[in-house]
């Protein structure tokens, strides 16, 4: 009973939004008797909080299940922005995007809304430090990096969903793309210059002593 709750939740924030949903609504689609609903969710924003939470855990999961089988490859750039860019695009965004906006003016909604966000956003940090942090010239310098692509990605997913031009926002992610693989490439050659580097021991003179 508690997933069909969920799912008709999610389903009744992203058709209808969060202003028309009504818990008379959500129990009609899920099946189940409005007290019965009660019984497990005492208010709406708690019941809307638990179903994106339900449906964010699932796409977490997939999310660093898909990243684990990444390559640490050429391709590795394109499939990073691309996994990202699919969670901006997924029907889940759509969602908390609309919850976001409408706990601007509803306090009870924002709090359990805007830890859920922050949860979002530190799993997926997390996960680009696992995957990127390697290749950043320090720690800080990633942080402000990670942070840049992230806000510029969530910019261009609000501009789609206004009507942006499909093609220039396909050319931002290309640029995104290109700047991590120029990057990843200049500290990869780096580190293999270092690498093979000879040291500044003293081999040159270990015979100094043998002309006796």
């Amino acid at each position: 009973m508690r997933e069909r709750l969920l799912d008709a939740t999610i389903a009744c924030v992203i058709e209808l939004g969060y202003a028309r949903t009504s818990t008379i609504e959500i129990a009609e689609r899920a099946g189940v008797s409005r007290g019965a609903m009660l019984h497990h969710y005492p208010s709406r924003a708690e019941l809307v909080a638990g179903a994106i939470e339900h449906l964010t855990t699932r796409r977490i999961a997939e999310f660093v299940a898909a990243s684990s089988r990444f390559r640490d490859d050429a391709a590795l750039a394109d499939n990073i922005v691309d996994l990202l860019w699919s969670h901006f695009e997924s029907s889940t965004f759509d969602a908390v995007l609309e919850l976001s906006m409408a706990a601007r003016t509803d306090p009870e909604l924002a709090q359990v809304i805007h830890p859920l966000e922050r949860r979002i956003d530190a799993v997926i940090a997390h996960w680009g430090r696992e995957l990127f942090s390697r290749y950043s010239s320090s720690p800080e310098n990633f942080e402000s990096e990670r942070r840049f692509v992230f806000f510029l990605m969530h910019g261009l997913a609000i501009r789609r969903r206004g009507g942006a031009d499909p093609a220039e926002i396909d050319a931002t992610l290309e640029d995104v793309k290109s700047a991590i693989r120029r990057t990843r490439e200049r500290l990869t050659d780096a580190a293999t210059s270092k690498r093979s580097r000879p040291s500044n021991g003293r081999a040159g003179h270990s015979h100094g002593g043998e002309q006796s």
